[in-house]
């Protein structure tokens, strides 16, 4: 039998998701990067921290009963946040680029520029970003009156 929430426990649960999601990105954004005499990729690296700071925002939003069209556009995503959240100030927009251009290269006759890839340094820079990012839409989260399954301030486990 399927529980019933009320909508504002549903958007908790589901920002508490987003955010979770956005943590774990994180961390696989990370781990990449620890690992890279383990020919790991920046590329990857530079993607999961794109994906951290997009869930986050989401999160966010989904807080907020915002709706957001299905686009990997930080910019865009940042400028449906309300207008009082610490998140609008932040400079991420310029992370899109790991999430959709190296993505969805057009083929053989229109390859990617390989100058387009990113290196360790600035797959280094997006996780950096993406950590602060994180962090600041959490605290945007619990300025709004979120609170996490436990009722606390911060990711619990959801029951």
């Amino acid at each position: 039998m399927d529980r019933q929430f009320s909508p504002e426990e549903t958007r908790r649960r589901a920002a508490a998701a987003w955010l979770g999601d956005a943590e774990a990105d994180l961390a696989n954004a990370r781990s990449l990067s620890a690992h890279r005499d383990e020919d790991t990729s920046p590329s990857g690296a530079a993607f999961h921290a794109q994906q951290a700071v997009e869930k986050a925002l989401k999160a966010l939003l989904i807080w907020h009963g915002i709706e957001y069209p299905p686009k990997h556009d930080l910019g865009l995503l940042v400028g449906l946040l309300p207008g009082d959240a610490a998140t609008r100030k932040l400079a991420i927009a310029g992370l899109t680029v790991y999430a959709v251009e190296q993505r969805y290269v057009a083929g053989a006759a229109n390859p990617m520029n390989l100058a387009e890839r990113p290196t360790w340094e600035e797959a280094d820079e997006a996780i950096l970003a993406a950590e602060n990012a994180v962090e600041v839409a959490g605290a945007d989260l619990v300025a709004a009156g979120w609170r996490d399954a436990d009722g606390t301030e911060g990711l619990g486990p959801l029951p």
